[in-house]
């Protein structure tokens, strides 16, 4: 215990040692700390008990709250009769059996380019060209340089397109393994890519619309002539020669957009079939006629990318705002044109054009580009125009551009006016290079439910009835529809039973086991004697208790297979909650979750059942800052603290007082030391002198 002077403490007494200090010292922690200690551990103990019948009450309200929730009893299972589609229902779905018939089911657009390629690195073309596609409701127009690899192409036409079509590049073997797909991202007739030229109407209206052809007055001279037709379609037929096709048509009646496109494309595919000349492209798939965007637009369309018209003097009423197609420039410079003399002989398309004879010195670019556009014109099946960036626009009758700069000279005329060597061709030039063939036709899912015929762009519906989702997965047999049947969820509220049941029976030992007292052996459990724990079992044991009076007779647990044993746990007779279910469903869910009733004056109350009453008994005891179960463990707690200050002061103060005693023992010791000192003298003086007197 001490240092310096007081490490010697004993020697000179034999007595006032450590030993006594720490005998004296083990005496007081026996009576002073050891009590604290005892204290210490029990409150751990309770805590560490507290814990679990937290725990075990927590797992008992799951499946109280479970049962006293409404939802619980508007559960819905869902059964499919065959493997045409899947269905699931959202709670509180009628019960009810639904017919389904899948004749189709929804769709993507697939398309495959004819060339084939040995690598996904190898030039897709040697020259510029263009890729043009119609889809939701938008044109697309990808550029496609010389040189670009298949793989860059593939990947231009999915960012091109905001990823409404996407381009893939497939391995599907021999000599040349490698082949562009381009397909639609997503399903449905919308999806559908209509490549190459196209023209597209908005149509609004529903009004009744007659359109005549072009005729000669009557012989009797009553029907005057009529000039014109008041529809026509132009189109180039199969010999490449534009032809005109009137379109006859009588709707005099008001009629819905979607069917009076319908009805206008039938007339218009009829009147292209009706034509040898532009019949075969029609079979082929080279010439479309569909409509489009939900009905509201009706698209015709030339695969081959040549140019499509229409006309007549109710094209508009028919929502056609642009009377032929677009394909978009042919060529457009990369920079502006430098100012001054610009020299160099160019070539287009074999012409020569010396673009140092027509550009001077003090000309500006704004000159230079007049000059060298209005050369350009000159030549026979070109024309060129500035676009608004002061750039040159270039294109071509035959659809083909070849430019090219003569000797060194010329290569730097070309740079100096934004222009760049090589081979650019519309994307009718190409045909030999895309031979597009439609692998898959984009379309709509289409069935009937419960007898009403029903489309959608995709294969999964939730929007028919509310709470009812499908997944259409094949089509049906004919005159035999998929049943889906709704029925009651009865299994959900038969497992949340068999939970309860089996935590109750968890909880209870527990209760015992600490709050027990053995006469016989005098041994209590560690809540013995605790009220918030001891009334506990008589609480839950209340509330399960609760019995109801209807018309149908006294209704308690015991009524749906739940009652005590012999040792007092909780067993479940689950056929005869099963039987209750399946004959008074209602019944089981008002005893359960309560029900609506009128009080004395008249007014719709709720009245509670039996697992909202336990419910309310255990959220009382665990749940929230007000808890009885809360507010102890925080005694608890408090507890644990205040003893670990009392253990702490306790140590201190025997510190304190036995630092003090060895003080005063060392210095009891000392004085003995010098008494002993001093009665050595003098009994060696006494021996001395007993020796002189022999």
């Amino acid at each position: 215990m001490g240092v310096g002077k007081l490490s010697s403490l004993g020697i000179g007494s034999k007595v006032l040692n450590y030993d006594v200090i720490d005998k004296l010292k083990a005496a007081d922690e026996k009576t002073m700390i050891a009590p604290i200690d005892k204290k210490m551990e029990n409150n751990i103990q309770k805590q560490k008990a507290l814990v679990e019948i937290k725990s075990l009450i927590s797992a008992l309200e799951s499946p109280v709250q479970a049962l006293s929730d409404y939802s619980t009893y508007t559960a819905r299972n869902s059964h499919v009769s065959g493997d045409a589609l899947k269905a699931s229902v959202s709670p509180g779905i009628p019960l009810q059996n639904i017919k389904v018939d899948v004749e189709s089911l929804a769709q993507g657009d697939i398309n495959e380019v004819g060339t084939h390629f040995r690598s996904r690195d190898d030039a897709f073309s040697q020259a510029n060209t263009k890729l043009h596609f119609y889809t939701n409701g938008k044109n697309y127009t990808i550029d496609i340089k010389a040189g670009m690899s298949l793989g860059d192409v593939a990947q231009a036409i999915t960012d091109g397109s905001d990823g409404n079509a996407m381009g893939i590049v497939m391995k599907t073997g021999g000599d040349k393994p490698y082949q562009l797909m381009i397909n639609s991202k997503n399903t449905g007739a919308n999806s559908r890519l209509f490549f190459g030229t196209s023209v597209v109407s908005h149509l609004s209206s529903d009004a009744p619309i007659t359109l005549s052809l072009a005729s000669a007055p009557s012989p009797d001279g009553k029907t005057p002539a009529k000039a014109e037709h008041d529809f026509f379609v132009k189109v180039y037929d199969a010999n490449n020669k534009l032809v005109e096709i009137p379109i006859a048509l009588d709707l005099s009646t008001a009629t819905p957009v979607p069917k009076k496109n319908e009805v206008l494309r039938a007339a218009i595919q009829k009147a292209l079939e009706d034509n040898p000349d532009t019949k075969s492209l029609v079979d082929s798939g080279q010439l479309n006629v569909e409509v489009v965007d939900d009905g509201k637009s009706l698209i015709i369309n030339d695969k081959r990318g040549l140019e499509v018209a229409v006309g007549g003097a109710k094209a508009g009423e028919l929502g056609f705002v642009q009377d032929k197609s677009e394909s978009g420039d042919l060529f457009k410079a990369t920079t502006g044109i430098k100012q001054g003399k610009i020299e160099g002989t160019i070539r287009i398309n074999d012409h020569d054009i010396n673009l140092g004879a027509i550009t001077l010195i003090g000309n500006s670019s704004t000159q230079n580009g007049e000059a060298i556009v209005k050369a350009i014109n000159a030549i026979k099946g070109l024309h060129a125009s500035m676009g608004a960036d002061g750039k040159l626009v270039l294109n071509s009758d035959s659809g083909e551009l070849r430019i090219a700069g003569v000797g060194p000279t010329g290569k730097a005329g070309l740079r100096n006016i934004g222009l760049t060597e090589g081979l650019t061709q519309n994307y009718a030039h190409t045909q030999g290079l895309f031979a597009l063939k439609n692998l898959q036709k984009a379309g709509d899912a289409k069935f009937t439910y419960d007898g009403a015929t029903i489309t959608r762009p995709t294969n999964e519906v939730n929007d028919v009835i509310n709470g009812v989702s499908l997944s259409l997965l094949g089509k049906t047999e004919p005159g035999k529809p998929a049943i889906v049947s709704i029925t009651r969820d009865n299994k959900a509220i038969v497992d949340h039973v068999k939970e309860f049941v089996k935590a109750y029976n968890a909880l209870i030992p527990k209760l015992d086991e600490t709050t027990r007292y053995d006469p016989d052996t005098r041994i209590a459990g560690i809540f013995n004697g605790v009220g918030d724990i001891r009334t506990i079992r008589s609480s839950i044991n209340n509330a399960i208790a609760f019995t109801r009076t209807t018309e149908k007779g006294v209704d308690s647990l015991m009524k749906y297979g739940i009652m005590f044993n012999e040792n007092g746990q909780l067993s479940l007779d689950e056929s005869k909650l099963s039987s209750a279910l399946g004959t008074d469903p209602q019944g089981v869910q008002d005893f359960f979750y309560g029900s609506q009733v009128k009080s004395m004056g008249g007014k719709e109350i709720h009245q509670e059942g039996i697992f909202e009453r336990l419910g309310k008994v255990l959220s009382h005891l665990v749940d929230g800052s007000s808890a009885s179960l809360k507010i102890y463990g925080d005694s608890l707690e408090q507890d644990a603290k205040d003893l670990r200050r009392d253990k702490q002061s306790a140590m201190d103060l025997l510190k304190t007082r036995y630092d003090i005693m060895a003080e005063r023992f060392a210095a009891y010791d000392g004085q003995i030391s010098k008494a002993n000192k001093s009665f050595d003298a003098v009994q060696m003086m006494i021996d001395q002198a007993a020796a002189k007197k022999n």
